[in-house]
C-alpha cells in the first residue's frame, strides 16, 4: 500500500515497463475510473525523432510568458522524477504525486486480477498521473510530449488537439516504428488530426510524403514560416529572425548552442501563434524573447562548465549525433575537442560512432555505465572489434574514462563532450553537479 512518495515511485517503477499492443483499452479503462480527465484539457502534441523535447520545453516557455497556465509532460527526467510533469516549470510536488497515486493503486490492483494480460503498464500509469494532475490544477493548455512514435504511444489517447508538432523524422526505435522513414513517420502521423495544424520541422521527403497525407492543415518550416541569418556567439549561444505570413521578428536570442535549436525555436514560436489566439492572445515580441532567453533544457548541447569547456548532449540516436557532430564542425573547430560516449545496446551504435569519428579536431572514448530497468548498455571493448584500425578509447566504467580525459585536457583549450543515452548523460550530469566528481 502507498503511504508515502517514495512508495508512490516504487509502485509506478513495479508496473510493466513495456507491452507492445495497438490498443488504448488499457488505459482508457483506467482512466475511465477516474472520470476522465482528459476529456477536461486542452493540447498541444509533440512528436519527432529529435527535438521534440527542446520544442516541447520552448513552447510551453512561450505560452507562459504569454500569461497561460502550462501543463507540460515530457520524458525521461534528467535530474528527478517530478521533472516529467510540471505546471509552470515547476514539478508535481512530493505530495500531489503521491496522494494521486494512492487514488490509483486500487483501480490498477483491480485491474491486475481481472485483466488477463494484466493491467496499465508504467507509462500508462504515470500518463494517467499527468492527467489527473492537469485536470485539478486547470491547466489553461497541456503540452504532451509522445513516449515513442505516435498511433499507439499511450498519451495518444486524447480524442483532440489544438495542434499537432512533428519535428524530425530520423532512424529510431526500428523494432517498434518499423525499418523505414516512411513506416516511422507512418507511426508519428498518428497523432495527427486532420481538422486541426499540423506544425512539422524539415522532414526527408519520402517521410514528408506520408505526413501530407494525413494532415489537412500543414504548416512547414522553410515554407510556411522560415528561419534566416543564424548567428552562433562563439561564447555561447544563437541569434536568428524569424518569419511567416503574419509576422517577422529579428535578432530572437537563445542562450543554447546549434543550428539545430533556431529550427526547434522556430517550430516552437509557430506553434504559439496559432494556440495563443485561441485563448484571445497575441505573441509580442518582447514576451518572445523574454521567454526564450529563460530557456534551459538539461543535457541538450547543455553548458556544464567553462574551464575546461564541458557540454553534456543527449545525442541517443543517429540523427541526435549528426545534429551534434554537424554543431562540433561548424562551432568548435578551433578546439581539441574530447568525446566521451556511453550508449545502449539496442541503438545503431555503430553508424553513431562512425558520424563521431568525422570530428577530425576529435579523439572518442566510450565507457560503460548503470543502465537503468534491465536495459542493456554496449560493452565499450566490444567497439575495437567492430571497427577495427579506428583508434577508440574505451573504459569499463564512465568515471575511469573521464578521469584519463581529464588528465589530458588542457584546461583553457580543450572542450569536453559527454553524449550519447539519455540516462548515460543524466548520470554522468548528476554527479558532477552534485560535486562527487
Amino acid at each position: 500500500m502507498i503511504q508515502n512518495y517514495d512508495d508512490a515511485l516504487a509502485f509506478i517503477h513495479g508496473r510493466h515497463k513495456w507491452k507492445k499492443t495497438n490498443t488504448f483499452a488499457r488505459i482508457q479503462e483506467l482512466l475511465a475510473e477516474l472520470g476522465n480527465p482528459q476529456n477536461d484539457l486542452k493540447y498541444v502534441h509533440v512528436t519527432g525523432t529529435n527535438g521534440k523535447g527542446s520544442v516541447s520545453k520552448m513552447t510551453a516557455q512561450i505560452l507562459e510568458e504569454s500569461g497561460l497556465k502550462v501543463g507540460l509532460f515530457t520524458s525521461p527526467f534528467i535530474m528527478r522524477f517530478n521533472e516529467r510533469m510540471q505546471i509552470n516549470g515547476e514539478p508535481i510536488p512530493d505530495t500531489d504525486l503521491t496522494r494521486i497515486m494512492q487514488l490509483i493503486e486500487p483501480i490498477l490492483d483491480k485491474m491486475d486480477a481481472t485483466l488477463v494480460e494484466g493491467g496499465p503498464t508504467e507509462f500508462e500509469t504515470l500518463t494517467a498521473l499527468m492527467f489527473v494532475y492537469f485536470a485539478e490544477q486547470s491547466v489553461d493548455v497541456a503540452i504532451l510530449e509522445v513516449g515513442i512514435g505516435g498511433t499507439w504511444d499511450t498519451t495518444n489517447v486524447i480524442e483532440d488537439k489544438l495542434v499537432s508538432v512533428i519535428t524530425t523524422i530520423g532512424y529510431d526505435h526500428q523494432h517498434v516504428l518499423g525499418d523505414t522513414l516512411a513506416e516511422i513517420a507512418e507511426a508519428k502521423a498518428g497523432i495527427i488530426i486532420p481538422e486541426r495544424p499540423t506544425v512539422i520541422g524539415k522532414l526527408p521527403t519520402e517521410a514528408r510524403e506520408v505526413i501530407a497525407k494525413k494532415a489537412g492543415d500543414l504548416v512547414e518550416l522553410g515554407n510556411d514560416f522560415v528561419v534566416k541569418n543564424v548567428v552562433i556567439d562563439p561564447k555561447w549561444g544563437l541569434r536568428f529572425d524569424f518569419n511567416n505570413d503574419d509576422v517577422t521578428f529579428t535578432e530572437v536570442e537563445l542562450d543554447l548552442m546549434g543550428e539545430f535549436q533556431a529550427d526547434n525555436a522556430a517550430i516552437a514560436i509557430e506553434v504559439a501563434q496559432i494556440v495563443l489566439p485561441k485563448f484571445g492572445k497575441n505573441l509580442e515580441i518582447n514576451t518572445l524573447a523574454t521567454a526564450l532567453k529563460k530557456v534551459q533544457w538539461p543535457a541538450r548541447f547543455e553548458k556544464l562548465g567553462d574551464e575546461p569547456l564541458v557540454v553534456i548532449d543527449g545525442a541517443h540516436n543517429p540523427a541526435g549525433i549528426l545534429a551534434l557532430t554537424d554543431t562540433l564542425k561548424r562551432d568548435f573547430k578551433g578546439k581539441y575537442i574530447h568525446i566521451m560516449m556511453g550508449v545502449l545496446a539496442d541503438k545503431n551504435y555503430q553508424l553513431m560512432i562512425e558520424e563521431l569519428l568525422t570530428v577530425k579536431n576529435a579523439e572518442l572514448s566510450v565507457v560503460g555505465f548503470n543502465s537503468p530497468m534491465n536495459r542493456e548498455n554496449l560493452d565499450p571493448h566490444a567497439i575495437r572489434d567492430l571497427l577495427p584500425g579506428k583508434y577508440i578509447a574505451t573504459f569499463d566504467t564512465w568515471q575511469d574514462g573521464l578521469a584519463h580525459i581529464l588528465q589530458q585536457m588542457d584546461v583553457s583549450d580543450d572542450m569536453l563532450v559527454i553524449t550519447g543515452s539519455l540516462y548515460f548523460v543524466s548520470e554522468v550530469r548528476n554527479t558532477l553537479l552534485a560535486g562527487e566528481n
